[in-house]
């Protein structure tokens, strides 16, 4: 989720039962996810599938931390590979919270279970079919996208996975430009998106919430059930043009740039990645120093 910054150009004021005007953050949208200390492995469920479970070691719990904006990339990105999927997971946390409960194993009296390797390698799958869709409206790579947008003399047409998913039946038209197809592939993407956040099944729900502020003004927020919710709500966020994600050139992860965040020429997520490149660029300049020594 967005930095929960609050400043005064930007925060909302809201009066409560007759208390004084606070500033409450600008981003509704809140969440905080587990890992395990101890790391992950696979192991083969009772179905026996390959299932990813937290290990156990004494003394070692696990943490909690808030996402980064742009993890719905750096998952996008992810090789679905077992030791990738594994040291994701060891970094951010398994996708779901007692996730396929009836294949979870009784392990030193503690009920533990994971994700199978199946369902990781399709939410990769899935999320990356759906950010290149998203860079090539950015990008306006026209003839890519027309072949994912399809017209007829009858309706304007999504396909996905070989399935033709009507955007707009003929009379419905007058949105689109006789030959545009960045506006017909941003409403199938922002379809898509949307049944990700109300998928009650798999599940990757965003429910509203009633909460309070540190100051006890009430306020409500939008809260991810789970990590895939969470980064489908980040890529929802980011498609809004709210801000846009720079990778940063010290650590390659996202930050989020603009109002409320970074500023628009920085390139690095932090000042320990600043360093961290200063020290990546002189390195080149040391070692032609000591060549020219010899």
């Amino acid at each position: 989720m967005r930095d929960q910054r609050v400043t005064r150009k930007s925060a909302r004021q809201s009066v409560w039962a007759g208390r004084p005007a606070v500033e409450v953050p600008d981003d509704p949208f809140v969440f905080l996810w587990t890992v395990s200390q101890s790391g992950y492995e696979w192991l083969d469920g009772v179905d026996g599938k390959r299932r990813l479970f937290p290990r156990h070691t004494p003394g070692l719990g696990i943490r909690r931390y808030a996402p980064e904006p742009g993890l719905f990339r750096e998952f996008a990105a992810l090789d679905p590979t077992r030791d990738a999927i594994r040291d994701f997971a060891g970094k951010y946390g398994d996708l779901f919270d007692r996730w396929d409960i009836e294949h979870t194993l009784v392990r030193r009296g503690r009920l533990v279970g994971g994700t199978s390797l199946d369902r990781w390698k399709i939410k990769i799958r899935d999320m990356r079919e759906l950010v290149e869709i998203w860079d090539q409206i950015q990008e306006k790579r026209v003839p890519e996208l027309r072949k994912i947008i399809v017209r007829s003399e009858e309706e304007i047409c999504y396909v996905r996975d070989g399935t033709n998913i009507t955007l707009a039946r003929k009379g419905e038209w007058r949105r689109f430009a006789p030959r545009d197809v960045l506006l017909p592939a941003m409403c199938a993407l922002q379809l898509e998106i949307n049944k990700r956040l109300s998928d009650t099944e798999t599940p990757t729900l965003v429910v509203p919430r009633l909460t309070l502020t540190p100051d006890t003004h009430p306020r409500i927020v939008f809260q991810p059930c789970n990590l895939l919710a969470a980064m489908w709500m980040q890529f929802a966020q980011a498609t809004t043009g709210a801000y846009r994600l720079q990778q940063c050139a010290g650590c390659d992860k996202y930050f989020p740039v603009g109002p409320g965040a970074k500023r628009g020429h920085s390139i690095t997520c932090s000042a320990k990645c600043r360093k961290r490149k200063e020290r990546a660029d002189e390195e080149p300049k040391k070692r032609r120093a000591r060549k020219s020594l010899r």
